[in-house]
């Protein structure tokens, strides 16, 4: 009986330990500058520079979802601040997804243009899973929120980063951008710190497993004492 009470002990050990673990996976270091400075030496920039709305993404990127890659500023949209190449605008009530597919980061940044309290930056896992949201109240308040304004002020269009607790375990594979309202405009989208993508069995999972497995070994351990 002490041996299965010890084995169910540690078997709760573990579950306490994954859950731990999960909890952590959310953690990381979010971080901004005013104007776009954007770091050096990133593993991959994604700059939506070209002409008439296409550009082309660095190899195993994509972009869906509803957004125009654009220039200047109209309709209670505005250029980031001194931007003057194509930038990704998501309109009100519209969403773009930003993935890749052959890698996974530690870290990203992005140049924010007149950061609005209604625009939602989601941080993706490999496994789809949404690892971190941020809006632009996390960046910044007050936020600009008024169409067309404050696109020249420093502080509120500002470079952007999050990067991920390194005891995590977890790997940024993608951002998903979305807005409220008019609008979500950002430019020169880094990542850093690149590996090969992989979808991580959860913790929880694999430790409570393990401990269930003690459980069921001990346990027959003992009946063939008996026996």
């Amino acid at each position: 009986m002490a041996a299965v009470t010890k084995m169910m002990a540690m078997a709760m050990a573990g579950v306490m330990a994954g859950a731990l673990i999960a909890t952590a996976a959310h953690a990381g270091t979010l971080s901004s500058t005013p104007g776009n400075v954007v770091p050096t030496n990133p593993s991959v920039l994604i700059d939506f520079d070209g002409t008439n709305g296409n550009t082309t993404y660095s190899s195993g990127f994509s972009l869906s979802g509803t957004a125009v890659l654009t220039t200047g500023s109209a309709n209670g949209y505005s250029r980031p601040m001194g931007d003057t190449t194509q930038y990704l605008m998501v309109n009100g009530g519209k969403t773009a997804e930003l993935r890749t597919k052959d890698y996974s980061y530690d870290g990203f940044g992005l140049y924010w243009g007149s950061i609005d309290s209604f625009n939602t930056l989601e941080v993706l896992g490999a496994a789809g899973n949404v690892l971190k949201t941020i809006t632009g109240l996390d960046v910044i308040s007050p936020t600009a929120d008024v169409p067309g304004t404050y696109y020249n002020d420093p502080s509120l269009n500002r470079y952007v980063t999050y990067t991920l607790d390194s005891l995590t375990g977890e790997r940024i594979a993608g951002l998903r951008f979305y807005s409220g309202d008019t609008a979500f405009e950002l430019d020169n989208v880094t990542f850093f710190g690149g590996k090969p993508t992989s979808v991580p069995e959860p913790a929880t999972l694999t430790l409570f497993g393990a401990g269930i497995g003690g459980l069921i070994a001990a346990s027959r351990r003992r009946r063939k004492k008996t026996a």
